[in-house]
């Protein structure tokens, strides 16, 4: 049976300048997101224009303050919502369930324990349950925890759930974790939410046949190319450090602080921590014990 869906919905101008061209700051597209979804009746407007292609992303972007704002018990219900409404591809739900599960972290959210594991009625609801709780699992380092869900996962997989077993693999630094990435790098082309989850991964990690290599490579994908990604900068930093490429290290972990945008405190400690760690091993590579001297006899 062939769905209908309308898309040619009468949104009023102020929401409709937004999904238009949303914010880039966090803050103003949040606060701005939630005075027009005060608006009365403009949730179902929205529902219909999430279907014409260059409303979607302003929509989305919507779409994810409704969902981290919500006080509902179970915190997937919205988000379960937006996705099944807007027949979201795997690609648009990994980018989306990042977004929402990164804020119920940051707003202390214990989303782990919140999101059911089991009673989905449709492919849709399944596939945004495992995202939202493989991602809760992934930002509290639980690998173990996450490994045994998947393995246990009956479906559906899509190519970013792969990317979550990859990173349980990877961050407990076990090999099969590199054949996992070669498969999802294959088929993920370059979407930027599965390759930051490898890089997570690999950088948890150690031991691992060319770990280093692996991840600069993944860097100089056409994502992080033009070096604009925090978050992918400090990783590059890291992997830097361990290769005992100081100077270069120490000048990508200076870009990526100069690039975070305001109001994330904690990934701003984890780059200042990063640059201590960075000045404290270059310091200890070009140390030299004194010369013992002579004791008087």
């Amino acid at each position: 049976m062939t769905v209908v869906v309308p898309v040619s919905p009468t949104l009023p101008a102020d929401v409709l300048a937004f999904v238009r061209h949303p914010p880039a700051a966090r803050h103003a597209r949040r606060e701005g997101a939630r005075q027009l979804l005060r608006a009365p009746g403009v949730r179902p407007l929205l529902e219909e224009a999430v279907h014409l292609p260059h409303l979607r992303p302003g929509v989305l972007a919507l779409a994810q303050v409704d969902v981290g704002d919500t006080l509902d018990t179970v915190f997937t219900a919205r988000a379960e919502h937006w996705m099944r409404v807007a027949r979201a591809t795997w690609q648009e739900s990994a980018a989306f369930c990042a977004d929402v599960a990164w804020q119920a972290r940051r707003d202390g959210r214990r989303l782990a324990e919140e999101i059911p594991r089991d009673g989905a009625q449709d492919a849709f609801t399944a596939r945004t349950r495992i995202h939202l709780l493989g991602l809760a699992l992934r930002y509290d380092f639980r690998r173990a925890a996450l490994e045994e869900l998947l393995r246990t996962h009956r479906g559906p997989w899509d190519v970013f759930t792969r990317a979550l077993y990859a990173f349980a693999l990877l961050g407990q630094s076990k090999p099969q974790g590199l054949q996992v990435m070669d498969e999802v790098l294959a088929k993920a082309g370059d979407d930027v939410t599965v390759l930051h989850t490898l890089l997570h991964g690999l950088w948890l990690g150690d031991g691992m046949l060319q770990r280093h290599q692996h991840m600069l490579g993944i860097l100089s994908r056409p994502p992080f190319r033009r070096r604009t990604d925090p978050v992918a900068l400090f990783t590059e930093a890291t992997a830097l450090r361990e290769m005992r490429c100081f100077g270069e290290a120490l000048a990508t972990i200076d870009r990526a602080l100069e690039l975070l945008p305001p109001g994330d405190p904690g990934v701003h400690d984890d780059l200042v921590r990063e640059r201590a760690l960075i000045i404290v091993a270059r310091e200890a590579s070009t140390w030299t014990p004194a010369p013992p001297t002579d004791s008087a006899p």
